[in-house]
């Protein structure tokens, strides 16, 4: 690549006869810095966190998730102003943004300087709970406020932050930060009066008199900050004048604005060359010197591939200052549209021209702008550009099918300057292949001028609606003339994306219309030849191919009755063509509201107030410090894993002499090395660190690289050979099940009653039986694994600090590979950016690995995991399959339940086995059910080890039970909230594993949520809201859960805590437990703050150390606050025990003069804080026990709204009541329950993992095809219900926590279940319409594919009988 003609062997620059620059300047939070040359491998977040900018994270490295969001300004020398981008930084090559501005976290607040508003107000409103991705939200928010000439609308608030992620809050409280500046009173924001006569402050964010202007700052470890937003002047925005601004925003640096810009000709690693030409002339030279050569815009496509598809590009060239491509303007013809032109650009154009041109003629324009708004993120839309799109030829590209349908011109010049055109038709070749020859570029593209009866029409569906690639896609454009009272089909252009390797025009379909007649009776022929035009193979790359099939008529479909529509109200058709408004309604979405409901039982100083997180103000900031941004040591080695490519294999033979010569190597670390035992596992040892001989899974860890860098690692790790044997694999559970593949020593059987007396006594009026499958879901943890360790005194001790959610597990595994003692190896974590299970046990392997090189080497070794590699090998939730038979009365009530259910344990134990015993003691729900039998095994597959997440089989054991209530209520034609009622559990009943119930609330709560989503109506306005459109359906569900809280080994209910006062009366409290976004330091420091009467200021906590508290036990199961507050708690009584004959005086006026006097009386003012959980524990042998210390009980109220023909769905309302006692912290439990409901929404609704099986041939055997944001997609910012209320229960104490809270952190993620059956309900109503009345499966994820294939009607039959049931990985 790259090789150089003669022309210009010797430097093709210099021949291009103009003056070239090695000098790039840019500009850092208003520092001036002077790039070197050398750097052009670099992405600009690499530079940024290599000059200690840490604030900016590195999320997923492919501009998915937001979290390297920064922005960059840059001076338009044509309209003479500054425009202000967010863009990715982690895509951004450095040299890309040569002569501008980047603004970081960093640049517009810190603790030092006080707060930014955008900073404060996220802070305040609870919007940051792990931290990782607030840098990346704050800078979005930002850089729109910046960009605005006036403040922005709450929609366009919405649409700003489609591009940044977010796994921990879900999302509300964040759009309630930002909604302040959607305010138009700009006096909410400035130093003039915001007080109304009566000296009441007014809230900017609903206009109406408040307090919370005049509240104290209740932050107490950031009370130095000043933090109120009145200080602040009112933003400007485009102005280049640095006058316009207050000393605290950053201007454009004038030198910027004034600088000449140079063509730049620059290097990198690898000999890398860059280059910037300024004219046509130098970039149609260099590609004659270089045809290998990559055009550069946004590095969207780039980017990607040569991180995450290793591939090289010796010689790129950034086209973003030619001002040929970079043309917009209005021509006769149509639009003319520079190739470079960013899609930011061509939306805001199109834009202005729809508004200034006659309707008619801008269709076209607006179906592109229709499309844009559903195109990637913000980030990615300010320097992706349209010729990019359009080479690229992405067979999913969401403009290249409607270029081709509105008869857009491409136009194409050579290195001689001769230019051709082509239509778009004629331009797309083969899979990624274009009509462009190697000496030739994209100069523009012609968008044409519709006529009047021309109708252009876009669509999309994707599996997630905002910043996702589509399924399937289409452009339609159809050109209509009258003759003899009758509307002719003119000419029509239909084509499809996602359906092909290239845009697939349905040739037959176009021809066969063309001269027809413009009525609902060419609707069949037009269908029966739309199925002939695109056809898929059934292992066709991307699967789904019965609904991607149905997708290409369903938009055709709606491309029908959306044009008659249009006609119809023009009064140009007969009013006999029926065009049904709800197929063609596009959809918009109000903004979001939220509501929270909760009573304040204040005890103490702290405990029971709603105060903010405490690292909430460090976070919003960036300066909030993880593992990744802990300065790395003098001579410290970065780490590649190397991972087997197979899923079960012998190995042969692994040669590294390629990789012993890569740039950087340092070393590989094989089996042998191992100083210590290879084997390891928490609870038996079936795992090895390092395979030696067999590989089970693709995944699994063969070695380890290091070297200087960490893309030196990489590219060292891609280098070691290794030649295989392949052995039979186990890909399912249903193929475990068959060929007997389970763990060992994991069946096991709970049994209540006499479940075969009670099916053969007659009790039972009816029966029912069926399967149901739970898919699995990834973690997705904002903040990748990670781990920093290093030797000290020459690897007599290791240290290391790690992103986990069990130091101790660190510690063990460390010291076990390494055959060093526990006392020797100190395992330190400070903060973690998320967790949800994926990092208890998975994690401590890769500090493990990490710790070999660094051993061997006597030097500090760091491992970050790439988000491809950290989803491919560490595990996720466990998938399950359940198979039930239940027996009840005419009346609905439950009497026997037989149950089997299988987990998908992969290829080791791991935690599988306690999975699925908390499944089997959670498969009951609420119900009380006389006679049960739960059989359970687990299942070895050759996937990696699935482990904990958020709700540990709980969540899957109960989505069963949900299963089968919904199947009764279908047998017996009643609704399942009826059937629920009548079986619910009340005290004093004895559970299927022995346990007495006591304190059971689920009555009050069910009873509290029923009046407040007012349930009977809502039903009758959904069934009237069905009733009146066929294609859109509405559906709602009440859902309740029973959580047990306690580790089911009753060893793990232990905590310790270290709680010291020092003389100025502060207090320093180290715990067990694990600060991972739950709030958890702050509602331990509230404890300890309530305990010793002082404020919450006086409290601090600094890190979670194996040195300070041992043995302590996975911050995990939602019983952390319950065990290392009261742990604290009981710390704090000895120390206040201590204190008492001196305080008992009564000669002190604060608590610190009472430190004071105890020191001075050697008083030990250290303790060391214990508990254990009283009167729990379960024997297996016997089946009966009390497992869990108590319930925590909540129910969710769903309604959506589906569209039938495209599966695509929408929450409209979530209502949701929870039991958590009194609330230690009203607002981080609050934070806790939203999160966990859209992470719960995700698993039930959205999230699908997609492995290499027989149900998905076309995935290489054993791999994980969904192994990044780009194919994984959590829910975003536009996933959110409409309408989000959550209330907690009041006046209900819990006797058995401390300060009778409840534990919050699992319980509330069933609870977005309530949304499957809301999904569910609403396709029983589209299936109605067909007169299919009976029970049907539907499995989660409830993804448009299983939504519109349940939706049967003529369309779907077509491709699939009545009874079709998407795959699964199961």
């Amino acid at each position: 690549m790259g090789s150089l003609t003669r022309a210009a062997e010797e430097d093709p620059a210099a021949a291009a006869e103009e003056e070239w620059s090695d000098e790039a300047v840019i500009y850092v939070n208003g520092v001036r810095r002077v790039l070197p040359d050398g750097l052009a491998h670099l992405t600009l977040l690499q530079y940024l966190r290599d000059i200690g900018l840490r604030g900016t994270k590195l999320g997923c490295g492919e501009g998915g998730c937001g979290a390297c969001t920064v922005m960059v300004s840059c001076y338009d020398r044509i309209t003479k102003k500054s425009l202000h981008l967010a863009i990715n930084a982690c895509l951004a090559p450095l040299y890309s943004v040569e002569g501008m501005h980047i603004i970081t976290v960093e640049g517009i607040g810190d603790r030092q300087r006080g707060l930014h508003p955008v900073q404060e107000c996220l802070a305040k409103a609870h919007g940051s709970q792990c931290g990782f991705c607030t840098p990346g939200f704050v800078m979005s928010m930002y850089a729109l406020l910046r960009s605005s000439k006036q403040p922005p609308t709450e929609d366009q608030i919405e649409d700003c932050l489609a591009g940044n992620l977010c796994r921990c809050t879900g999302y509300r409280p964040i759009i309630d930060a930002f909604r302040v500046f959607a305010k138009t009173d700009n006096l909410a924001y400035t130093n003039s009066s915001s007080e109304n006569a009566n000296d009441q402050t007014i809230c900017p964010s609903t206009g109406k008199p408040c307090s919370c202007r005049n509240e104290t700052d209740i932050n107490v470890n950031e009370s130095s900050l000043s933090s109120s937003v009145e200080r602040y002047s009112p933003y400007s925005y485009n102005e280049i004048d640095g006058s316009a601004y207050n000393e605290r925003e950053l201007i454009f640096p004038p030198e910027l604005q004034l600088r000449k810009v140079m063509s730049l000709k620059l290097n990198g690693s690898n000999e890398i060359k860059w280059y910037r030409p300024l004219k046509l002339k130098q970039l149609l030279h260099l590609k004659s010197c270089y045809l290998d050569a990559k055009l550069i815009i946004g590095n969207s496509e780039v980017g990607v591939e040569t991180k995450f598809k290793n591939a090289q590009y010796k010689v790129m060239i950034s086209v973003t200052h030619i001002p040929e491509l970079n043309t917009l303007k209005v021509k006769e013809d149509g639009i003319h549209i520079g190739s470079a032109v960013r899609l930011a650009q061509l939306q805001n154009f199109l834009k202005k021209v729809i508004a200034e041109r006659d309707l008619p003629e801008t269709k076209s324009c607006q179906a592109i702008v229709r499309q844009l708004k559903w195109f990637a993120g913000t980030q990615i839309r300010n320097v992706a550009s349209v010729g990019g799109n359009i080479c690229t030829a992405s067979p999913i590209s969401d403009l290249n099918p409607l270029w081709i349908a509105v008869g857009a011109k491409f136009q194409i010049i050579d290195v001689n300057s001769n230019v051709r055109t082509t239509l778009a038709k004629d331009f797309f070749l083969g899979y990624r292949k274009v009509d462009i020859k190697p000496e030739e570029i994209l100069l523009s593209i012609i968008l044409p001028w519709t006529r009047p009866f021309e109708y252009v029409k876009e669509f999309k569906q994707a599996h997630r609606r905002e910043d996702d690639i589509a399924l399937v896609n289409a452009g339609m454009r159809v050109y209509l003339q009258e003759s003899e009272g009758n509307w002719i089909i003119s000419d029509v252009s239909i084509v499809f994306g996602g359906v092909a390797a290239v845009p697939l025009s349905a040739s037959r379909t176009e021809n066969f219309l063309t001269g027809k007649k413009w009525d609902s009776g060419l609707l069949d022929d037009a269908f029966n030849l739309l199925k002939e035009d695109i056809s898929l193979s059934e292992n066709a790359p991307g699967g789904m191919i019965e609904f991607r099939r149905s997708l290409t008529l369903s938009f055709f479909f709606k491309f029908f009755l959306s044009v008659t529509h249009e006609m119809k109200v023009k009064g140009l058709l007969e009013d006999g063509l029926h065009a049904d408004l709800s197929a063609v309604q596009p959809y918009s979405r109000p903004v979001t509201v939220g509501t929270q409901s909760y009573e304040l039982v204040r005890q103490g100083t702290s405990v029971g107030q709603p105060m903010v997180h405490m690292s909430a103000m460090l976070q919003v900031t960036g300066e909030a410090e993880y593992t990744d941004d802990t300065p790395t040591p003098p001579n410290t080695l970065h780490a590649a894993l190397v991972l087997s490519k197979k899923a079960h294999a012998r190995i042969l033979s692994i040669d590294d002499s390629l990789a012993k010569s890569s740039p950087g190597f340092a070393g590989l670390f094989l089996s042998k090395d191992i100083p210590g035992v290879n084997h390891t596992g928490p609870i038996i040892h079936d795992e090895e660190f390092f395979a030696s001989d067999i590989v089970t899974c693709v995944g699994q860890i063969i070695g380890i690289v290091v070297a200087d860098t960490h893309d030196n690692a990489k590219t060292a790790a891609n280098k070691v050979h290794i030649e295989y044997c392949e052995l039979p694999a186990i890909l399912s559970i249903e193929e475990a099940v068959k060929n007997g593949s389970f763990h060992p020593n994991t069946k096991k059987c709970l049994v209540k009653g006499d479940v075969e007396q009670c099916f053969l006594s007659g009790a039972c009026d009816r029966i029912v039986s069926g399967q149901v499958h739970v898919g699995g879901q990834e973690h997705f943890y904002m903040e990748p694994q990670c781990t920093l360790v290093w030797p000290v005194d020459s690897g007599n001790e290791i240290h290391m600090v790690s992103s986990t959610q069990a130091p101790q597990k660190h510690q063990k595994y460390v010291a076990s590979v390494l055959g060093l003692p526990l006392s020797k190896v100190v395992c330190k974590t400070k903060r973690i950016g998320g967790g949800f299970g994926g990092k208890e046990t998975r994690s401590a392997i890769f500090a493990a690995a990490a710790s070999v090189p660094s051993f061997c080497l006597r030097r500090p070794v760091k491992l970050v995991l790439d988000r491809d590699i950290d989803m491919i090998s560490t595990g996720q939730r466990h998938s399950f399959l359940g198979k039930y038979k239940v027996g009840f009365t005419n009346e609905g009530k439950i009497l026997s339940l037989d149950l089997e259910i299988y987990n998908n344990g992969g290829h080791s134990l791991d935690l599988s086995l306690a999975v699925l015993e908390r499944a089997m003691f959670h498969s009951e729900n609420v119900y009380d059910i006389a006679n049960i039998r739960i059989n359970g095994q687990v299942c070895f597959t050759n996937f990696p080890s699935n482990t904990a997440f958020r709700g540990f089989g709980g969540p899957q054991g109960l989505l069963i039970a949900e299963n089968w209530i919904h199947h009764i209520a279908t047998e017996l034609q009643r609704s399942p909230e009826e059937i629920k009622e009548l079986n619910f559990h009340n005290d004093g009943v004895v559970l299927h594993y022995g346990q007495l119930l006591q304190n059971c609330t689920i009555g009050s709560v069910w009873d509290q949520l029923k009046a407040s989503c007012n349930f009977v109506e809502a039903r009758k306005a959904v069934n009237s809201f069905n009733s009146n459109n066929r294609w859109r359906k509405r559906g709602i569900a009440m859902i309740p859960t029973k959580f047990g809280i306690s580790f089911t080994a009753k060893f793990m209910n232990q905590a310790g805590a270290l709680v010291q006062v020092y003389t100025d009366g502060t207090v320093l409290v180290t715990h067990g437990g694990v600060e991972m976004g739950q709030g958890l330091h702050t509602k331990i420091a509230q404890v300890a703050a309530s305990s010793f009467n002082i404020p919450l200021s006086s409290v601090f906590i600094s890190e979670t150390s194996t040195d300070k508290v041992p043995n302590a036990s996975p911050t995990a199961a939602s019983a952390s606050s319950d065990l290392y507050g009261a742990a604290v708690l009981d710390a704090c009584q000895q120390i206040k025990v201590r204190m008492e004959p001196i305080a008992s005086k009564g000669t002190h006026n604060s608590f610190a003069e009472l430190a004071q006097a105890c020191y001075m009386e050697r008083v030990d003012l250290s303790a060391h804080g214990f508990y254990a959980t009283p009167n729990i524990g379960f024997d297996w042998m016997i089946g009966k026990g009390t497992p869990f210390n108590y319930f925590t009980y909540g129910a969710a109220f769903a309604e959506v709204e589906i569209d039938t023909l495209t599966g695509d769905f929408y929450t409209r309302t979530a209502d949701i009541v929870m039991d958590l006692g009194f609330s230690i912290n009203p607002a981080i439990d609050i934070g806790q329950i939203e999160g966990a409901f859209i992470q719960g929404l995700g698993w039930a609704a959205m999230e699908e993992l997609k492995w290499g099986d027989d149900n998905h041939k076309w995935i290489r055997p054993g791999h994980l095809f969904t192994c990044g944001p780009g194919s994984y997609k959590i829910p975003s910012v536009n996933d959110i219900p409409l309408n989000f209320k959550v209330s907690l229960l009041k006046g209900v104490p819990n006797p058995k926590a401390i300060h009778s809270s409840k534990a919050v952190g699992e319980p509330p993620f069933f609870l977005g279940s309530a949304v499957l059956f809301a999904i569910k309900d609403a396709i029983f109503a589209a299936r109605a319409e067909e007169g299919h009345l009976g029970w049907f499966p539907l499995d989660n994820p409830a993804t448009p594919e299983r939504i519109r294939m349940a939706c049967v009607d003529s369309i779907t039959k077509k491709f699939a009988g009545i009874d079709y049931r998407p795959k699964l990985s199961v």
